[in-house]
């Protein structure tokens, strides 16, 4: 999703709260809770402190958006300020724990990383949770190849290596710090591979951007169970081949997409790129231009004319995301 949507990925379009499939993350491991949920979030770096406050009760964790992994494996801590420090002491004020999130969407950066730089990258990993204060880590690796441009070797083998790398370095350190890794919709071949398991807390399922922001088509962003396309339960099904059910968190939007269409018809061709909405505006939108229920996608949409252009927006409402929560 990185070039896709300028570095400023969907995932973190806001504060995106997450959900849930964990049966306590692992337990007997560094995170032993009780409670048969766990509500994962995570805070763009651009949303100001003082302009939104979630309701911290109900999350378990919190992942500041973001530090970008550089081919060295050192990291680079721009977006880490006062900001940050606002947001972790609010959520540990409330017994939430806060990760940092460590990304990288560019192949080359990520063929470097794993080919030469994995201890330095977890002893930075180490560096800055421990610098900041942080109880764990969330890896945002995406669109990595299949095989290594610098050794040719497999990736999966290479990614596992520095998992396991990075758990030694971090669980050595303290039990307590959390681990866990993004997987696209699709489920990347890289991260089919159930040795991984072994090494997380957790795995983050991006249930999102089945259409996205450049797609060729309009479409849901987020569609349940549609015979049509690959949906969430396709993904789900395909990722517990992998990882045990109580690893697996699914990833929800708060977003859609305002795409210019060449007709009001759904699955229209797009006519340029679209434009991220929240979706408390779209849910607002929608009362204005009618909302339509996708029966195929379990998802609404709605659609207007904008100087003679269709536009085409398909978004998560409450009642689209709380069939999701129940699946």
């Amino acid at each position: 999703m990185g070039d896709r949507i300028n570095k400023n990925t969907s995932k973190a379009i806001l504060f995106l709260v997450i959900l849930i499939t964990l049966s306590a993350i692992n337990a007997g491991a560094a995170d032993s809770s009780s409670s048969s949920k766990v509500i994962y979030a995570f805070w763009p770096y651009w949303i100001d402190f003082q302009s939104y406050q979630p309701d911290w009760d109900i999350l378990s964790y919190a992942s500041y958006f973001s530090m970008e992994a550089n081919p060295n494996g050192t990291l680079n801590t721009k977006n880490i300020g006062t900001n940050y420090y606002n947001v972790r002491d609010a959520a540990h004020a409330h017994n939430v724990k806060v990760t940092l999130t460590v990304e990288s969407f560019n192949p080359d950066i990520q063929d470097s990383i794993l080919a030469g730089n994995q201890k330095e990258l977890a002893m930075n990993i180490l560096q800055k949770i421990q610098y900041y204060g942080a109880d764990g880590v969330f890896i945002d690796f995406e669109d990595i190849r299949s095989t290594n441009s610098i050794t040719q070797e497999p990736n999966n083998i290479l990614m596992g290596n520095f998992m396991k790398t990075l758990r030694d370095t971090l669980k050595n350190a303290s039990p307590g710090y959390h681990i866990s890794f993004a997987i696209q919709h699709s489920i990347n071949s890289v991260y089919r591979d159930a040795t991984l398991s072994q090494y997380i807390d957790a795995v983050f399922l991006m249930g999102y951007d089945y259409h996205w922001l450049n797609d060729t088509s309009t479409g849901a962003v987020s569609p349940l169970n549609d015979a049509t396309q690959q949906d969430v339960e396709n993904s789900v099904k395909m990722l517990e081949k992998y990882y045990p059910p109580d690893k697996i968190i699914l990833g929800m939007p708060f977003h859609g997409y305002d795409w210019p269409s060449s007709s009001g018809e759904p699955g229209a061709k797009t006519m340029g790129a679209g434009t991220a909405v929240y979706m408390k505006n779209a849910t607002v939108n929608a009362k204005t231009y009618g909302r339509i229920r996708d029966s195929g996608s379990h998802t609404p949409w709605y659609r207007y004319q904008s100087n003679g252009v269709w536009h085409q927006v398909w978004y998560d409402d409450d009642e689209s995301l709380g069939l999701k929560l129940d699946y």
